[in-house]
């Protein structure tokens, strides 16, 4: 009987436990929000990424990417830099070479200017994707591929897209991944 009074008084002792949080912790329950959002106004789908397409038979396949913040968070200078791939995110704080709008004669990043908004635009192609991505490739893997056996429309080919984002008073935001789904 006494070790039924031991098990009853420590299980009350435990759940009856509760842990405050402040301001500054997370809560187990809570978001963790960024101070400034960075949201794709013209993103066509949203599944747990932004989510823009680019067809294989428009060619050369133009995409564009629309990153804007809040509009009282400040105005946007520039893109700095461009990050793609799987390891896109690790690549924005890597090696310049590395990244989608890196110039190999320069050497240089080419920073994509801002217009003095919020909000700042990104146009490529498909064919502009195969050329960074045979620069930086290791192995023999096609570049993009189009929607086959393997990329159906329940699997599709999904290019991730990472941004460096300098504001006018020089603040850095970095972007969720953004993905162009190639589509027929």
């Amino acid at each position: 009987m006494k070790k039924y009074i031991h098990l009853l008084v420590l299980a009350t002792g435990v759940w009856s436990c509760k842990k405050e949080y402040d301001d500054k912790t997370l809560g187990p329950l809570e978001d963790s929000l960024a101070d400034i959002p960075i949201t794709v106004p013209n993103q066509e789908f949203f599944e747990r990424y932004p989510v823009i397409t680019a067809s294989v038979a428009a060619a050369p396949s133009p995409f564009t990417i629309i990153l804007q913040i809040p509009a009282e968070k400040g105005k946007i200078r520039e893109i700095t830099k461009i990050a793609t791939g799987t390891s896109g995110l690790a690549n924005l704080q890597g090696v310049d070479s590395l990244s989608y709008n890196y110039n190999r004669t320069t050497k240089r990043l080419v920073p994509i200017s801002g217009n003095g908004s919020n909000q700042i635009t990104f146009s490529s192609n498909l064919q502009t994707y195969n050329a960074y991505y045979n620069r930086v490739r290791t192995g023999n893997q096609p570049g993009v591929v189009a929607p086959t056996a393997a990329f159906t429309e329940q699997n599709p080919n999904q290019l991730p897209f990472y941004f460096l984002i300098t504001l006018e008073d020089g603040r850095q935001l970095v972007s969720t991944a953004v993905r162009v789904r190639v589509v027929k």
